[in-house]
């Protein structure tokens, strides 16, 4: 039996994957865990992460990853901020053990300014949250200011091309390619060190099973 989605429907979708909210953003978060679990393993293992660094993800979604991470390197200290109240909500809840230890700390952003000091992580990433930036130069710039000198930064997005032939990308998203998110970066300071290309299968945000075509993003702050 198939599903008709109306444009109601569609900008429902929209605002959800933008900043999930309530019920139905907890459900919003789980698709999402599931969906992005892939582009989300192949973003943090181009940072590298070392023993005893400072991470912050920027837009975690449920957090549901937050562990892999804690696991795959020693007295690391994860940081996540978030525009979603829900999702910092359920983020909290699914990582509490690790929250207690003080080995996670959580936060709600504005999505404007990252209320950190500069110079404060030795990695950072982020995953699917480009579409939404209202000023990507500006944030972008934010994310060199708190990236430490000789840090890594590392970004996934799904391609334009892909992006734009599925319906709900019309309300609240801004759409990238390689070439615009490298020199959105590359504007802030940042020197590229590598960027990869692929297609992968997933279940889509309609139920669908659909091929994506995904970038990664890696860049340096150099010393």
């Amino acid at each position: 039996m198939s599903t008709t989605w109306n444009d109601d429907d569609l900008k429902e979708m929209a605002s959800q994957l933008s900043s999930p909210k309530g019920d139905n953003g907890i459900k919003t978060g789980e698709r999402m865990a599931i969906s992005n679990g892939n582009m989300i393993a192949l973003t943090v293992q181009q940072l590298d992460i070392g023993a005893n660094e400072h991470v912050l993800e920027i837009g975690l979604g449920n957090g549901s990853h937050i562990n892999s991470i804690i696991a795959n390197s020693t007295g690391v200290h994860y940081f996540g901020i978030d525009i979603s109240e829900t999702m910092i909500q359920e983020a909290t809840r699914i990582n509490q053990e690790f929250v207690d230890k003080n080995v996670v700390s959580l936060e709600i952003s504005n999505g404007h300014d990252i209320d950190f000091q500069s110079s404060s992580f030795d990695k950072i990433f982020t995953v699917n949250t480009i579409y939404f930036w209202e000023t990507p130069d500006v944030y972008a710039k934010e994310i060199y200011r708190v990236l430490k000198p000789g840090g890594n930064f590392s970004i996934g997005f799904s391609d334009k091309a892909f992006m734009k032939k599925l319906p709900f990308t019309k309300w609240k998203f801004q759409l990238y390619d390689k070439e615009t998110v490298s020199a959105i970066l590359i504007k802030a300071g940042f020197s590229i060190t590598k960027i990869i290309q692929e297609k992968e299968n997933i279940k889509g945000n309609m139920g669908e099973l659909i091929e994506r075509d995904i970038v990664i993003i890696a860049v340096k702050k150099e010393l």
